[in-house]
C-alpha cells in the first residue's frame, strides 16, 4: 500500500527541484528553507473520501465490542432460570393485544 504522500505528484516535484537546485548552487543552508516554502506552497493532500476504507475501520473497531457483548449475553442466559413450563411467546402476544382509545370508547366504524 503506497502512502499519500508518495502519490502527490506536486510535493514530488516540489522535492525535486529543490534537491537539484541544491546540487547546483550549493546553497548551503538556504535550500533547506526552500523546501519547507515550497512543501508549504503545494496543496494539501486529497481527503480520502473512499467508503470501503472507512467501513473497514469502523468494521475492526466494532468488532471486539460486538463479541464482547455477545460473551455477555450467553453468559446471562446460562445463569438464568428459564422454566420450560413457562409460555413466553404468550405473553409477548397478550402484551400485543392491548385495547386502543377507540375500542374503550365503542368508537370502531
Amino acid at each position: 500500500m503506497r502512502s499519500r504522500i508518495s502519490e502527490n505528484e506536486l510535493l514530488k516535484r516540489a522535492f525535486q527541484e529543490v534537491y537539484f537546485a541544491k546540487e547546483r548552487d550549493d546553497a548551503g543552508e538556504s535550500w533547506q528553507f526552500q523546501v519547507m516554502r515550497r512543501v508549504r506552497q503545494a496543496r494539501p493532500l486529497r481527503s480520502a473520501t473512499v467508503f470501503w476504507p472507512a467501513f473497514e475501520n469502523v468494521v475492526w473497531r466494532l468488532a471486539p465490542v460486538c463479541c464482547l457483548l455477545g460473551l455477555l449475553l450467553a453468559v446471562l442466559f446460562m445463569n438464568m432460570d428459564l422454566d420450560p413450563g413457562y409460555d413466553y411467546l404468550g405473553t409477548v402476544a397478550a402484551e400485543m393485544e392491548k385495547p386502543t382509545l377507540p375500542e374503550l370508547y365503542g368508537l370502531e366504524g
